[in-house]
């Protein structure tokens, strides 16, 4: 049974609100407290876990911490480019992408979810250098 209740609401808020970046448990903890919402640490893992299912959540583990990304509906037909240095991600509405994703599947017998996120340098980050 899946009850909507206020801390739900508040961790989507957080994770909706941070949607261009991953973000940890201990950060959802942190604004839950900031929002006077006493929660434990199973119900955020819980909750995570049932966006995960669905499919509004993309994770990746980092430094043997697991980080969480909310995908809106739109993310889910579209790829993702981000930047290694700076978190940045950036929604890749393109044609000319979906010609690799065709070639990909033609030639390498390999489909890419919508859900690929290719790695890189943003243009500010690969100036910084």
């Amino acid at each position: 049974m899946n009850y909507n209740t206020e801390q739900r609401k508040l961790i989507e808020e957080y994770l909706k609100s941070n949607q261009n970046k991953f973000v940890n448990v201990e950060e959802i903890l942190e604004y839950m407290k900031n929002n006077n919402q006493k929660v434990g640490e199973t119900t955020i893992y819980r909750y995570l876990k049932t966006l995960e299912e669905n499919e509004n959540l993309r994770t990746e583990i980092r430094e043997h911490t697991k980080y969480y990304q909310y995908i809106s509906n739109e993310c889910l037909n579209h790829f993702h480019l981000k930047c290694k240095k700076c978190g940045k991600t950036i929604h890749l509405d393109c044609e000319d992408f979906e010609e690799v994703n065709e070639h990909i599947q033609k030639e390498h017998k390999f489909k890419l979810d919508h859900n690929t996120i290719i790695y890189g340098l943003c243009e500010k980050c690969e100036v910084s250098k």
